[in-house]
């Protein structure tokens, strides 16, 4: 709940509590009459605040809950991309070394090659 969401409560809370006090002390009635209405009242709003603080209490519950499911989807969106951009490096690099092995292969069969053929054209001199 937002903080303007939170004053507007609490302004109807305290508005409440204080209109219902100066309609009592305001209406033409005797003292216990007068007594019976702020008791009534004040049970009346705080019976509201009560109900009203329960209710924000599982509002708050259910928007912590819902941020909690964003958080694990996103951290498990977050994980399954880099699982996914390692396993592509690792191909990659896998792939170099793969090429770079073959390279290594065929430039040790030139070196060979020419080594022989150095060596016949010796002999033949």
């Amino acid at each position: 709940m937002s903080s303007n969401k939170l004053y507007f409560v609490g302004g109807l809370f305290l508005g409440t509590i204080i209109g219902g006090t100066l309609g009592v002390l305001l209406a033409p009635s005797s003292g216990d009459e007068t007594r019976k209405k702020l008791i009534e009242g004040t049970e009346g709003a705080l019976g509201n605040a009560y109900d009203q603080a329960v209710e924000y209490g599982e509002n708050l519950k259910e928007q912590f809950q819902d941020m909690q499911e964003q958080f694990t989807e996103r951290v498990n969106e977050y994980k399954n991309q880099i699982e996914s951009k390692i396993q592509e490096i690792q191909d990659e690099v896998e792939q170099d070394i793969a090429d770079l092995s073959e390279e290594l292969e065929a430039l040790e069969k030139e070196e060979a090659e020419s080594s022989e053929e150095a060596e016949v054209a010796a002999k033949e001199e």
